[in-house]
């Protein structure tokens, strides 16, 4: 969707999560996963929903062409199955596909009264907790997307399923989904960020590094060359995607944080020829790098 990301789905919902943890509130946040989302979508109810969203009976029948005919099979040591139509599924890799599937799931939140925060099949249900009623109140919408899933063949995994609580006044209340009871988590991966009960970054900013690291590590191993017009691009496309996706959300605090970060990079412009003598607050305006103590504020769109 245009003018949205990873980072500004990260950055709403945790600001709100943030705000109400400051005035001493609690806050109950439940991660769901759906199970196999983008090959469970049933064609028959997606086409319904494309009509009744009010596409053009060319446009849906364009999509149910492209959608039908399609069959698949399984091969075990050289036994093969029968071909079996598939019925349900938007291709992965297409242009469309994602768009199908953000048609399909968007009346999720109709009815829902918690704060429900949605980036393709990651679905986040966030809640102000301070009485049982809110307690009550949240487990309801929990009920109405199982039912809501029931009645579009969607399932969610259980097992990935969590409730983080944040606030130290939290109740830790428990949560249950289609009668399961949902574990309690005090780290998730949510967008591919490390979030934990604290809302601290340290996990994250040490993550990013490490990751950073090996792959420079593997760089200096495999590539001979020392020269600016190879290193840098490889460091650039590489090595600073850790470093730097959607850090305007998890920027470095901590001086420990900063130093961590701030070492890959360190050792990453060492390598160019030439540029072993110079310090390092040079080396980054040769090279037209960003110190991770300057984070890049967050552009306005």
């Amino acid at each position: 969707m245009k003018h949205r990301s990873c980072q500004t789905n990260l950055i709403t919902f945790y600001e709100e999560v943030s705000r109400s943890i400051d005035q001493g509130v609690a806050v109950d946040v439940i991660y769901l996963d759906f199970a196999k989302a983008f090959d469970t979508v049933p064609h028959k109810r997606l086409l319904f929903k494309l009509r009744k969203n009010g596409l053009d009976e060319n446009t849906c029948s364009w999509i149910e062409n492209w959608l039908k005919d399609r069959v698949q099979r399984v091969v075990i040591n050289g036994t093969f199955s029968r071909w079996t139509p598939v019925v349900s599924g938007v291709p992965q890799g297409s242009v469309i596909g994602p768009i199908l599937f953000n048609l399909f799931i968007n009346d999720l939140e109709i009815g829902i009264e918690s704060h429900v925060s949605v980036f393709a099949d990651d679905t986040k249900l966030g809640k102000v907790i301070q009485c049982e009623q809110d307690v009550t109140s949240l487990q309801r919408d929990l009920d109405r997307l199982g039912d809501w899933a029931l009645k579009w063949q969607m399932k969610f995994n259980l097992d990935k399923c969590k409730v983080m609580h944040f606030g130290v006044k939290n109740t830790q209340a428990i949560y249950t989904l289609n009668g399961t009871e949902l574990g309690k988590s005090k780290q998730e991966k949510d967008l591919g960020i490390i979030i934990d009960f604290k809302l601290s970054n340290n996990v994250q900013c040490q993550t990013a590094a490490a990751k950073a690291s090996k792959v420079l590590a593997c760089i200096k191993r495999g590539v001979h060359s020392r020269d600016e017009n190879i290193i840098l691009p490889l460091y650039k496309s590489m090595v600073r995607p850790y470093l730097e996706y959607a850090v305007q959300f998890w920027a470095p605090v901590l001086k420990k944080d900063i130093i961590s970060l701030e070492k890959v990079q360190r050792r990453a412009t060492k390598l160019i020829r030439g540029m072993e003598g110079l310090s390092y607050e040079e080396r980054l305006t040769s090279l037209n790098l960003f110190s991770f103590v300057r984070i890049p504020p967050l552009p306005v769109v």
